[in-house]
């Protein structure tokens, strides 16, 4: 009896230390489940970016010196890391994997602000398990950068409009333009923001000037932070540059893709996701919906549009590769604690019903074979499932080799070619890239690139042209015939190494 006294009276303060604790390791848990994948060779996207990157940390200016058709902070996320911890692939991981960390902080803060404490720590652990999916997370895509300043605009805008004080709305603004800057589909999350300014600011009884009050704060936050972004490209004459990449580019690229081929994607890409994190999207859904029927409070549809708005953001490219999902996460794990709260034991808790409790039962069982199979024998799943995946991994990895090869008969000024879309050749080469447009997808929706980039490279002539458009993922046709003449007049094939044709400068 004495014990059960002391027990009873130490009790607040062993939940005054544990319940940080707990916090403290959610938020530590995307780092930890980061650390095996840190040393991974570059994947395509990654690439890119590092060697814009590196060009920026060398004086070229994105898009203007070198093309790629993402926002530019996300360039500047990567120098960041590699003027931190060095010029190597382990540098933006780890920056992304602390951002996350700081993701599943803020996402606890705002759910929070919203429901109760233990749904706050329901949607961080949901969250920050979800940075482990393999595809989805566990690389440094321009989605890990993105989120911190989209789950901080929107919990900026929820303490706004819960004290009414305006500078919220300000920062609101600002942190969803920084989003916006990182990717573009961050721009539906900040359009959900808008027009919940306005509804809500419309439905007060304030005086015209101040129902219109949110929305012209968040609007100036908002133009205030993208000026900020673009001024260095506009101090650098490539303002044109950088509007076409962003804006004109991307146009083609979206509609480059057909209505049948969105729906073949998203059968695909959603099937995978359902796969690796069935109980999260299944629970997510359902907590939708309750939310929809239950609530009536203006935070409540706040949290609805701006859910709805990541899974527009989700569709908007219409192509559903599987990280692109990562932007749906933070909503789905809110929605999905919401859910999760209601049954699990506590005072006011439901009993789950039999056949529901066989269903998540499935759902489980089918995320952690699908995840199990992934993580344990990864190339082995890849080769079965998902052959392309398997071939770009094992192009990733032998980059780091053929990178050595050409950094051993090349000089560090030096310039290479890469002819495909294995851009971690000039990183691991340590070589710059002899053209603006020095990876070859954009030739598939731009034909005047091809023509700008062959004179380049006749002006420029890079020593080593690589040709990665080979087998199995590629036919030698899918080469432009502009390249083939240019290899003919000024290059000498020197042998097949690995996964790509080289060809090498003439001697003059």
């Amino acid at each position: 009896m004495q014990l059960a006294r002391v027990a009873l009276r130490l009790r607040p303060h062993y939940r005054a230390l544990v319940t940080p604790g707990v916090l403290v390791l959610l938020c530590l848990l995307p780092v930890l489940l980061y650390l095996p994948f840190l040393n991974a060779p570059f994947e395509r996207d990654e690439s890119v970016y590092a060697t814009i990157a590196r060009g920026l940390l060398h004086g070229q200016v994105p898009y203007q010196d070198l093309f790629d058709n993402k926002p530019p902070l996300v360039f500047g996320w990567y120098a960041l890391a590699f003027a931190v911890f060095g010029e190597d692939d382990v540098a933006p991981r780890l920056v992304a994997a602390v951002l996350l960390s700081l993701t599943t902080l803020t996402l606890f803060a705002e759910a929070r602000l919203l429901f109760s404490s233990r749904v706050a720590y329901l949607a961080a652990a949901a969250f920050s398990l979800s940075t482990g999916l393999p595809f989805v997370a566990l690389h440094a895509n321009t989605e890990a950068y993105m989120l911190l300043p989209m789950v901080m605009s929107l919990l900026a805008f929820t303490i706004g409009m819960r004290s009414g004080r305006m500078w919220w709305f300000l920062a609101a603004g600002a942190l969803g333009a920084l989003s916006v800057m990182t990717k573009q589909v961050a721009v539906w999350n900040l359009a959900a923001l808008a027009l919940t300014a306005v509804v809500w600011g419309w439905r007060s009884r304030n005086p015209l000037i101040g129902r219109a009050a949110p929305l012209l704060f968040l609007a100036a936050g908002t133009a205030g932070a993208v000026a900020l972004v673009v001024s260095p490209f506009f101090a650098a004459g490539a303002l044109g540059d950088m509007a076409y990449a962003n804006l004109s580019y991307n146009g083609l690229y979206i509609a480059a893709v057909t209505l049948g081929d969105r729906i073949v994607n998203l059968a695909q890409g959603s099937a995978f996701v359902f796969a690796i994190a069935a109980p999260l999207l299944a629970a997510s859904g359902v907590g939708l919906l309750k939310l929809l029927l239950r609530r009536k409070r203006a935070l409540d549809y706040l949290l609805v549009a701006w859910a709805v708005a990541s899974i527009a953001g989700v569709a908007m490219a219409g192509r559903f590769y599987p990280h692109y999902f990562l932007q749906a996460i933070p909503a789905a794990a809110v929605l999905a604690a919401l859910l999760a709260f209601e049954y699990l034991p506590g005072p006011g808790s439901r009993r789950v019903p039999r056949r529901a409790l066989f269903g998540v039962a499935m759902l489980t069982v089918l995320a952690l074979v699908t995840n199990s199979a992934l993580y344990l024998a990864p190339s082995r799943s890849e080769q079965r499932v998902a052959p392309d995946v398997f071939y770009h991994r094992q192009w990733a990895e032998n980059s780091e080799f053929l990178g050595a090869y050409i950094a051993a008969r090349t000089n560090s000024d030096d310039t290479i070619f890469n002819l495909g879309r294995e851009s971690q050749v000039y990183f691991y080469a340590d070589r710059r890239p002899a053209a603006r447009y020095f990876y070859d997808y954009v030739y598939s929706y731009e034909a005047e690139t091809i023509h700008a980039t062959v004179d380049a490279l006749r002006t420029e002539k890079p020593v080593y042209i690589i040709d990665s458009i080979q087998p199995p993922l590629f036919k030698p046709s899918d080469r432009p015939p502009e390249f083939e003449r240019l290899l003919s007049e000024d290059y000498k094939y020197e042998g097949h190494l690995y996964f790509a044709d080289l060809y090498r400068l003439k001697a003059r």
